[in-house]
């Protein structure tokens, strides 16, 4: 996570068991955070896998309630930067979104970065109900490919 107000870097590294956990246990601090002004003030936000030391299983991605908890308190992300090992997990968790809301979760967002995304393929993979979402409610959000600039 970046924080554009001062291109300092606020980085957070959950190491357990189970991509659902590290979500979950991330998704209360990043919401205990939301108190302060930190949450507030980010405007790029970056999910990436670290290290492989817990393998992920096809039903860490089934459920996409964590990763909503923990998109809650980041309302001023405009960027999302989603890595090619997390594309499963993030987009199968923001493909379920319509409406209103589409809208209160990264209300603010405006591009999302998905390296390699070709907007067909795997069902799971299909972020086009999200993104129809935010269009039909006046706040597009532009789907990039390329990978994130170091």
């Amino acid at each position: 996570m970046r924080r554009s107000s001062f291109n300092d870097f606020l980085t957070l590294q959950i190491s357990c068991r189970g991509v659902d956990w590290q979500v979950s246990s991330m998704a209360q601090i990043c919401n205990q955070l939301s108190e302060s002004s930190i949450m507030s003030s980010i405007e790029t936000l970056s999910i990436q896998k670290i290290q492989d030391l817990f393998p992920s299983t096809l039903e860490d991605v089934l459920d996409g309630t964590p990763w909503l908890e923990l998109f809650h308190p980041f309302t001023a992300v405009r960027t999302l930067y989603i890595s090619h090992t997390m594309q499963p997990h993030v987009v199968s968790a923001l493909r379920g979104l319509s409406g209103e809301l589409a809208m209160q979760v990264l209300p603010a967002l405006e591009m999302l970065h998905v390296p390699g995304y070709q907007g067909s393929g795997s069902e799971r993979h299909n972020i086009w109900p999200f993104i129809i979402a935010r269009q039909r409610s006046d706040h597009p959000v532009v789907v990039r490919s390329e990978r994130m600039s170091s």
